[in-house]
């Protein structure tokens, strides 16, 4: 199979460090790998089909390393699974025309369980994303640094319509903050919500070369993100910081 098939599901969860332990669910060679995030302000669901590998649920307990793995490994890769007698898989071997690697396999009982995010109805302001969107909002990111939030709003403007407010930068009156615009869809606006800044870039990271993108919030502190690039499709769902 294609390795950078691998390597985009791996980048679309992993984000960079904020998510190591997941399940891989393989059912007729379609992947579903559900994930949170150790704080708990990030679920969400990475699927891709055109995984060679048998029926089965494992655990990756160490993405970072698993990744490393990976990533050496020449453009066409075998996947095959060691299992114990009664059936239980242990290891994870990978295969190329230089290499041939051994990964162990997590017991699924370490990994934690994802929870059903409870949607809204209707979510109150949508944003359809484009490569514009992203690169200031990476851009601003790199810019501030450090920076722990960002907020959005959605109000009506005279002439624009109506338009979702970013500000990247700390709550506090003093803080330096970066401020951009983006046309939306919302029938009665948005309240200013915040949101965590770090997990919202490694997002958009992973997902830069989406062909389609959208974000949808609710003023009740939730925000979804879904994206499709060619046949990999990936759903996060972001919780509002503290006001604290």
């Amino acid at each position: 199979m294609n390795k950078n098939t691998i390597i985009s599901v791996l980048d679309k969860y992993y984000l960079n460090g904020i998510v190591e332990s997941v399940k891989w669910s393989i059912n007729n060679k379609n992947i579903t790998v559900d994930f949170i995030s150790p704080f708990k302000n990030l679920v969400g669901k990475v699927t891709s089909p055109n995984v060679d590998l048998e029926d089965c649920e494992i655990g990756i307990y160490n993405t970072s390393q698993f990744s490393k793995l990976i990533k050496i490994m020449d453009a066409t890769i075998v996947l095959n699974l060691n299992k114990s007698e009664r059936g239980t898989p242990l290891e994870l071997t990978i295969a190329d025309n230089q290499y041939d690697l051994n990964y162990y396999l997590s017991d699924l009982n370490l990994i934690e369980t994802v929870p059903v995010i409870n949607e809204p109805d209707i979510y109150d302001s949508e944003v359809h994303v484009t490569k514009e969107f992203i690169s200031k909002f990476i851009n601003a990111k790199k810019a501030l640094g450090d920076i722990k939030q960002f907020s959005i709003k959605a109000e009506y403007t005279e002439g624009e319509g109506m338009e979702c407010i970013i500000v990247l930068g700390d709550g506090a009156g003093y803080a330096n903050k970066i401020k951009f615009k983006t046309p939306c869809e919302a029938l009665f606006g948005l309240s200013e919500l915040p949101f965590p800044a770090d997990i919202m870039t490694e997002v958009l990271k992973a997902n830069e070369d989406a062909s389609e993108a959208l974000i949808q919030i609710s003023n009740e502190g939730l925000m979804k993100l879904t994206f499709k690039e060619e046949e990999i499709e990936s759903i996060y769902y972001l919780v509002r910081l503290s006001d604290n």
